[in-house]
């Protein structure tokens, strides 16, 4: 029986150790539905800001991604009004680097390249609708 509280004990102390998101909504639309929800974390008794999601007026989601020291990054992606995903990338201190993808309201993917410093750089190849490759492009 002692053996259980204490593997008990330590299961919710374990539990409890992790990093727990507060969500707050910050904006509403005037029918009272989210449009900006953040997500913030407790680090040395301060609340930071490590998540955002912006929403349509019909409550799917529009925008979503990660926040460090008040910048985009990691993986942002933004959806059509009806949930399809329209676009993705990756940011690195506010600025767009790496992937970034791009697609019709079909799911189709419409073009994909790479970003530096917030500028398209490389090989940027172009799709039609139905997802035929119709231009490259360097940049």
């Amino acid at each position: 029986m002692r053996f259980i509280l204490i593997t008990l004990s330590l299961v919710t102390f374990l539990l409890s150790c992790g990093d727990t998101l507060t969500e707050k909504v910050e904006e509403t639309y005037p029918n009272t539905k989210p449009k900006t929800v953040s997500f913030y974390k407790t680090e040395n008794n301060k609340e930071v800001k490590v998540k955002e999601k912006l929403f349509y007026e019909n409550g799917n989601l529009k925008l979503e991604g990660e926040i460090k020291d008040g910048k985009r990054t990691g993986i942002w992606k933004a959806y059509y009004e009806d949930g399809t995903l329209w676009s993705e990338g990756e940011f690195v201190n506010g600025e767009r680097n790496g992937y970034g993808l791009n697609y019709y309201p079909n799911g189709k993917l419409r073009m994909k390249g790479d970003y530096k410093n917030d500028k398209q750089v490389g090989k940027w190849k172009y799709y039609n609708e139905q997802g035929v490759l119709i231009e490259e492009v360097d940049r």
